[in-house]
């Protein structure tokens, strides 16, 4: 991998731990309505470089994204539930951009799901019960305003960074 390669991808890495960690500092208005319910700033840099890099390397930034902000965030149960999420969103993502026709909003209200999926197919494995899943009717309304909000953002950002990936990262 070359350097420059592996320096944006640092950089991505760190961008979305930033998010993370100012997340948490954020009142999360949707908590009263969506208990559990985040914005998931740090999709923003998921969503981007799934865009602008492609599966292969958003597979890399996020798999470390989840291994430290998981340490970051205490409990190992904190882990598998950024798993469960995250690796489908990003399937979900991957999968939804492929189909022509979605807009990165669309790409990323289809993330939002996909991470809420994940989450409760979790969260049912580790109660053991599969009802935790009749709450997905109101994460679905989350992701909506999530996944607008995350897609809205990477919407202005992508161009900006394809140009920056043209004239830093291909050059070589």
């Amino acid at each position: 991998m070359k350097t420059r390669r592996m320096t944006f991808l640092g950089l991505m890495v760190g961008y979305s731990l930033v998010l993370y960690i100012i997340e948490s500092f954020i009142p999360n208005p949707l908590v009263a309505l969506f208990p559990g319910a985040k914005l998931g700033l740090s999709n923003i840099i998921t969503l981007i470089s799934l865009i602008v890099l492609g599966a292969r390397d958003t597979l890399i930034i996020l798999t470390i994204r989840v291994i430290l902000s998981s340490i970051f965030a205490g409990p190992l149960s904190y882990l598998l539930f950024s798993i469960g999420g995250a690796y489908i969103s990003l399937v979900s993502m991957y999968l939804v951009s492929r189909i022509k026709g979605f807009s990165i909003i669309g790409v990323s209200i289809a993330g939002a799901i996909g991470h809420n999926i994940g989450q409760l197919l979790i969260a049912s494995m580790i109660v053991e019960n599969i009802n935790m899943v009749g709450y997905l009717p109101f994460m679905l309304i989350a992701s909506l305003v999530t996944g607008m909000f995350v897609g809205m953002v990477a919407n202005y950002a992508v161009p900006k960074l394809n140009n920056f990936k043209r004239g830093f990262i291909d050059k070589i």
